[in-house]
This record gives C-alpha cells, structure tokens and sequence, in this order.
C-alpha cells in the first residue's frame, strides 16, 4: 500500500468525509417519495381549514405549500437520481424542505390561535399528527400505529368534552381529522418500513458477513488510502498468527518483506490511477514467530459516491504452493546438470573410443594393401565391419544423448538423394550377399537434389535397409526411392523398405519405436544392435517435417515407409581431384596419438605427400613457426596445447600461416563445435574414425578452392 508521504495530496483530492451527503441523499431520496402523499393530506388539510376558518385562509396556504412542495422537488431531483451536488446546491434544497415544514407549522399556529373550537381542535390534530410522524419514522409498529392514531383522537374528545358548546362543524372536523391521521398513518406504515425492521435486515445482512468472514480461510483486509488497516479478518490469525485487533490502525509495510516494497508500492500507484481494475499479486508477508510467508493478494479500490477511500484485498497463503515450485525447479535444475553431465560423458568416452577406433580401422584400411593371403584379407574385412559396427552402435549412443539434451542439430546442404540412395544400397549390397539375401532397388525420381542434411538422410537411409537385411534370412529385401515435386516448391521424399524376414508382433508393434527397445529382447543376442536406431530415425524424421511408418505380420515380413519433406536445391557440382592430389605436398600432423599419427602418415605418405610430425599443439605451432607447409591436420583434444589454441597461435604467426588450410581431426563434429573449429581458424573437419576416403576428400575441397571463404 502506498506510503503517507507519497499520498498526501491524493489524500486531499479523494478522501473528503462523506457522511452529510449520504444523510442529505436519504433526506432527498424520502421526501420526493412522499411527495405525492404530502399533496394529498395537503389539499384534504385546506379543505377543513375552509370548513374551520374560510376558504380564502386555505387557498393562499394551499398555494404555498404547493409552491414550497414543487420547488422542493426540483431542488432535490439530481440528488435523488444519484448526483453530486454543489455546496450552494445543498443549502437550497435544505431550506426548501425546511420551507415545507414551515408552512405546516404556520397553519397550526393560525388554527391554534382561532377562537373556536374547531380551530383548536385542528390545531391539536395537527400538532399530534407530527408528533405521530416523528413516531412512525423511527419505530413503526403495530403498537405505534394504534398510539399515533389515538393520541390525535383522544386529545381532540377531551377538548370537545370540555367545551359547553358543540357545533356540526366540530364533529365534521374531528371525524375528518380521525380519518385523515388513520389514513396516514396506515400508508405511511405500508410504505416505510420501520425503524426497526429496516435495524433486523441491517443486523442479518452483518451476521451474514460476519459469518463468512470468520469462517473463510483467506484474510480480507480493508485499508486506507494512507496504507493503515481499518479492518482484518480473523483468518489472520491462523495464516500469520497474529490477532486482527492489533493490526488495526498499522501499516502494511509492517508486514512486507523489504525487497517487495517497491512492488506494493507500485501496485498501489497502479490502483490510485486506474480505480476500476483490479491487481493480482505475490509478496511475502511476515509471520509471528518471524519467518516469511509468501502470499498471493487480490486488491482492487474502494470507491464511495465516486470518490476513492481505501484498499480492500483478499489474500491467501501458497507458502506450501512456493515451496513446491521452487523443489521442481531445484529439481529441474539438477535432471538439466545430470543430463549435461551424462552428455559430457558420453562425448569424452567417445572422444577415448573414437580415438583407438580410428587407430584400429586405419591400420586395417593400410593392411588391405599389403601382401596378404585369401584368408588373411578375410579376417581383415571381418575385423573392419566389426569396427565399423562398433563405430554405429557408438553413434546411436551419441545420438540419443543429442535427443536427451535436445541438442539433435541438422546441418542443411544441397544433395543428391538419389546418389545418397544408391551409395547406401552399395555399401549395405555386400552384407546382404553374405547373408544369402537379394537386395533390390529401384528409383522414380525426375529431379533428385534438394536441401537438407546429407549425413542424417543416409543414416535413416541406412538404418531402415540395415534392419531389413538384418532381419531376413532368407528372400529378398526391396528399396525404393520415389521424390514427387509440390506446388509450394518442396520435393517429397519416401522410400520404402520391403523385406521377407522375421515380421514384429502385433502385441510388440507399439513399442516398436521406444528406445532401448526391440521387438522381442531375444533379437538383441540373435541380431544384434542396441534398439536405438529405429527411435533416432524417427526423430529425424520427424524434425525434418516427416515421419516413418510401417506394416508388418510375424513370419512373412515388414515394409517400412520413409518420408521426407525438404526444399528443392539446385545441383552443385562436385570438385573432381587431380592426378595424384597429395604428390609433393607439406604437411603437418599434429596428433598426440601415435597410433593415430602412424596410421595418418601412412595413408598420406602413400599418395605422395611429405609429412612432419608433431605430438601436442605446442610443438605444432613451433614446427609452424620454423617452417613452411601447404596443410596442417590438426587433433583437436590434446595436453599441454589444444587444437583451437594452437591453431589461433599459428594463425597469429602471420604470412603462409595465415592463409595455410588446417583440417580438424575429431570426434566431436557437432554443428556448434564446428563453428568453434571455424571460429579459431579452422577450414574443415574431417571426423574420426578417419577413413582415406574422407580424408582424402576433404583434403581435395580445400586445395580446389585456395583462394575462396570456406566454411566448416
């Protein structure tokens, strides 16, 4: 609530005392409504001052009056409709209803004075009859019916019984007088509820309210326009263990917790300018015993007659609320830190197994060029699959690690999607001949290149004829790639997967793309395979605007369907390599694997190229600095000098260095750690295990374009 200082001219301008112009309003709103009744008793009353006095006596009053009754009534009209009125305003209306009093009291006055006994008679009525008004306005009851009707009438017997003489015109007064003043007296009771009925509704209305507010459990509290409480309900006790009574007349910065004054106080400042809206709000508020108890208020303005006088608000206790949103974000926090955690674990065992796996696979790609038997080139084809199945099934482990962190990144490229086809069918033609299985395919595509990335369209490519060949003993599995262009220039891929193998259970099929899951857990001792490659396809798929499906029956077969969405791209034309690309080139290898840099070295010294060595990044950028080379192959992971360092360091020795290609070798190929690669000065990224085919390929991009921008 805003604080004194601060409201001291609102205080001025909205919280003027109101008391007289609601009493002035009842006042108004009354006497326009008995107005008509006032008329009434009126023209009756001039009628027996006619018959008592003369009929010229009671026309001018009568005149009068009427004229006091109709100003009266204009001087009270926008009171009475609900308006505002000026002080002047006010003073007038008062003295006209005053005026109307007056003249009553004027003519009982004249009657009293008469020298009949009519007049007096009359006279008497009249003076009972307020009398009996002033009665019937406060306690209006059937007992106070009978007393206002008696008292006129028996003071006007006792009168006659003492006069000696009697007139017609004394009992024609006195029976009219009687009837008048019951007349009235029953209308005024029928239209006015009494005093005490109108107390009764008044006091149920209050036991009501009382009622609700002991017994609700939120706190409702009304302030002042100053910010002191003038009421607290009792459910403050129980939410912050203090009594309402010593409350009242304190401030509420009392009981806010000092970081959420600026809040409160801007809340109210909101409030004061905007009377009609309403605030919903959390501040903490201060217990009893001394701890904090977060609370959330609902506060709106107080507006009496159009003006504002305080602050009501209803406030609830969601300490319990607090505390579990902050264990579940303290418990988000800590699944976010395990996730990062387990990611980074599975990127550094990667990087630990990676790097003997490219080791192992390079020394078998050298062997396959030496002079071996038949059955030795056997085992060395054997021991290279094993590897490149170790390789995939690693793979798969990262890949789900990427989908958990949600950090599954797609690399778009222009593409051939049917070479991508045709070179999985290739790669996967052998394992399906060894298996006795007929691998098939077939092509319907009238443009194939669109944009999307290369590398995870052949791995769902392959995962898809992979499993089918995995999954067949015997028949044939069936490819086929179908690219239809669309009217918003996008081309759809779908290749289907047809094979004769084992076929998946129907009770198996819904769990079929889980992760970690199989169709029966028998196939992962039979076939092989960690269950993730179904799962990581779908995934891509579906990231790339498509989805796999698929039909199957156990004993006869599958057929999986692979569709794709992606935006048509114009064919790019692929460098086409030299004659012996390498032959008479420089280059530096820094590699702090010596496995690594003798299988390296190998393959590059059999195409002709010149290489120096050099076992961490420190010994790389002195070997730099001494000498000259037309490419480094730069290890990213290594002591004493990482890549990223080293190839800054070697970029800042300036001349050749500064221009020369360098080429990460690594495991990590992740789309932001290769804009970290490209961010240090790196060219290109070749990903281990390191084929010769990769290598070599990436080796011919640089050197094709020497004096082009080329991106990681």
């Amino acid at each position: 609530m805003p604080q004194t200082g601060d409201l001291a001219d609102t205080w001025e301008r909205t919280s003027r005392p109101v008391p007289l112009e609601a009493r002035l309003r009842d006042v108004a709103v009354e006497a326009r409504r008995m107005t008509p009744l006032r008329l009434i008793l009126g023209l009756m009353t001039a009628g027996i001052v006619a018959l008592v006095m003369t009929p010229k006596v009671a026309a001018i009053w009568m005149a009068v009056y009427g004229a006091a009754e109709a100003c009266a009534w204009l001087a009270t009209g926008p009171h009475a409709r609900g308006g505002l009125l000026t002080r002047r305003v006010r003073v007038r209306a008062g003295a006209l209803l005053v005026g109307v009093c007056l003249c009553w009291l004027t003519l009982g006055v004249m009657l009293s004075l008469g020298d009949t006994l009519a007049q007096r008679t009359c006279a008497m009525v009249l003076f009972m009859g307020f009398f009996a008004m002033i009665l019937l306005r406060f306690v209006a009851s059937p007992v106070t019916f009978v007393i206002a009707g008696t008292i006129p009438a028996t003071a006007s017997l006792l009168i006659i019984g003492m006069a000696a003489h009697r007139d017609w015109r004394d009992l024609l007064a006195i029976a009219t007088a009687l009837v008048v003043c019951g007349a009235f007296a029953l209308v005024r009771g029928v239209l006015t509820p009494s005093a005490q009925a109108q107390q009764r509704a008044i006091n149920a209305s209050l036991h009501r309210l009382q009622v609700v507010t002991d017994n609700v459990t939120d706190v409702i509290a009304w302030l002042d326009l100053q910010g002191l409480h003038t009421y607290v309900s009792p459910a403050v006790a129980q939410v912050l263990g203090r009594r309402p009574e010593d409350l009242i007349g304190q401030t509420r910065y009392a009981l806010v917790h000092p970081d959420d004054h600026d809040l409160i106080h801007e809340l109210a400042m909101r409030l004061l300018q905007e009377p009609d809206r309403s605030e919903v709000y959390t501040w903490r508020a201060l217990h009893a015993d001394g701890h904090w108890v977060w609370m959330q208020t609902s506060a709106k303005i107080v507006s009496e007659f159009g003006r504002s006088t305080g602050f009501v608000d209803v406030s609830r206790d969601i300490s319990e609320q607090v505390a579990k949103d902050q264990a579940l974000q303290e418990a988000k926090a800590e699944a976010e830190a395990a996730s990062r955690a387990k990611a980074e674990f599975l990127a550094n065992v990667s990087h630990e197994i990676r790097t003997p796996m490219n080791g192992v696979l390079g020394a078998l790609q050298l062997l396959e060029h030496e002079d071996l038997s038949s059955d030795g080139r056997e085992l060395i084809r054997q021991a290279a699959d094993c590897g490149r199945m170790l390789t995939q099934l690693l793979n798969d482990v990262l890949d789900f690690s990427k989908m958990e962190a949600g950090q599954m990144e797609l690399a778009a490229e222009p593409m051939d999607a049917v070479a991508a086809f045709e070179a999985v069918v290739a790669l996967l033609h052998d394992q399906a001949r060894a298996k006795g299985v007929d691998l098939l395919s077939e092509v319907a595509a009238e443009a194939s290149w669109i944009s999307a990335d290369p590398v995870r369209v052949r791995q769902m490519m392959f995962n898809l004829i992979g499993n089918a060949i995995k999954f067949t003993r015997q028949g044939h599995v069936r490819a086929r790639l179908e690219i239809i262009p669309d009217a918003a220039g996008d081309r759809r891929i779908r290749m289907s997967v047809e094979d004769t193998g084992v076929g998946i259970p129907a009770d198996a099929q819904a769990h079929l793309f889980e992760r970690f899951r199989q169709a029966e857990g028998s196939n992962a001792r039979r076939f092989g395979g960690t269950g993730l490659g179904l799962s990581i396809s779908r995934a891509l798929a579906r990231q790339m605007s498509g989805d796999i499906t698929f039909t199957s029956v156990e004993g006869q077969g599958s057929t999986f369907w692979l569709d794709l969405v992606a935006p048509a791209a114009a064919p790019v034309a692929a460098p086409e390599p030299a004659e012996g690309p390498l032959e008479g080139l420089q280059i530096l290898l820094v590699e702090d694997n010596a496995t690594n840099r003798l299988v390296a070295g190998s393959m590059l010294k059999r195409l002709g190229a010149r290489i120096d060595e050099a076992e961490d990044g420190a010994v790389g950028v002195e070997r730099a600095r001494t000498g000259r080379y037309d490419l480094i192959l730069m290890d990213v992971q290594m002591p004493v000098l990482d890549g990223l360092e080293a190839t800054r360091a070697i970029r800042a020795l300036g001349g050749w260095a500064r221009e020369v290609p360098i080429i990460a070798l690594t495991a990590n190929v992740m789309t932001h750690q290769q804009a970290a690669y490209q961010a240090a000065g790196m060219d290109g990224v070749v990903a281990k295990p390191i084929s010769a085919q990769s290598l070599i390929s990436e080796i011919v991009r640089l050197l094709s374009a020497p004096d082009e921008a080329v991106a990681v």
